[in-house]
C-alpha cells in the first residue's frame, strides 16, 4: 500500500486542527457535542500535541494525500502503569475499510514498545469492532474494562471500553 505515517509538525497546525474538527464531527454522534458559535467543534487542548514531547501526533497519508491521524500519548498523559495510549485514530470516510487504520496502528506498535491502553466510546461500535478485529488478526492478548468518563466541555458521563496490552520489542 501507499500509506505513510509522518509526525505532525507545528507548521501543520491548521491542517491538523481542521482534520481534528472532522473527527469531532464524527464523534458527536456518540458524545452529543454541539458546534460553537463559529460553526466548529471545540478542539480544547488539542494544540498541545504539537508542543509537548510526551505527545506523539502523526498524519496518515495515502497516495500522497493526508487522510487521517493517529495520536499517541506517553507519561504523564497516560494512567499510572501505562507506557503509551493510542488516544485518537481517525481516517476520513472515503478511505475507511481499506485497512489503512490497521496499517497506522501497526506502524505505531513497531515504533513504541511497552504497555498500551486504548479506549473507545462504547456506543461507537465501528471503533469497538475495529480494535477487537485488530487484536484478533494480530494475535494481541488484551484485558478489557468498561468505565464511565467525563469529557471536558460536554455534559454527562460517557461509557468507554478500554483495552490494555503489552507490545515487546523484537
Amino acid at each position: 500500500m501507499n500509506t505513510h505515517i509522518t509526525r505532525i509538525l507545528k507548521e501543520q497546525k491548521e491542517t491538523f486542527l481542521n482534520l481534528y474538527n472532522l473527527y469531532l464531527y464524527d464523534l458527536s454522534e456518540f458524545t452529543g457535542e454541539d458546534i460553537t458559535e463559529e460553526g466548529t467543534f471545540d478542539p480544547t487542548n488539542t494544540y498541545l500535541y504539537l508542543e509537548k514531547k510526551e505527545l506523539h501526533p502523526y498524519f496518515i497519508s495515502y497516495e500522497g494525500k493526508i487522510i487521517g491521524f493517529i495520536l499517541v500519548c506517553s507519561p504523564p498523559y497516560v494512567p499510572e502503569g501505562i507506557d503509551y495510549a493510542i488516544q485518537e485514530l481517525f481516517i476520513i470516510k472515503k478511505y475507511r475499510g481499506m485497512k489503512l487504520a490497521a496499517e497506522a496502528v501497526h506502524w505505531v506498535l513497531e515504533q513504541f514498545q511497552g504497555k498500551f491502553k486504548v479506549e473507545q466510546l462504547s456506543g461507537n461500535q465501528a471503533a469497538v469492532r475495529f480494535w477487537k478485529k485488530y487484536y484478533e488478526v494480530n494475535g494481541i492478548h488484551y484485558s478489557e474494562e468498561e468505565d464511565s468518563i467525563e469529557i471536558e466541555g460536554i455534559s454527562g458521563s460517557h461509557k468507554v471500553i478500554s483495552q490494555t496490552f503489552t507490545i515487546q520489542g523484537g
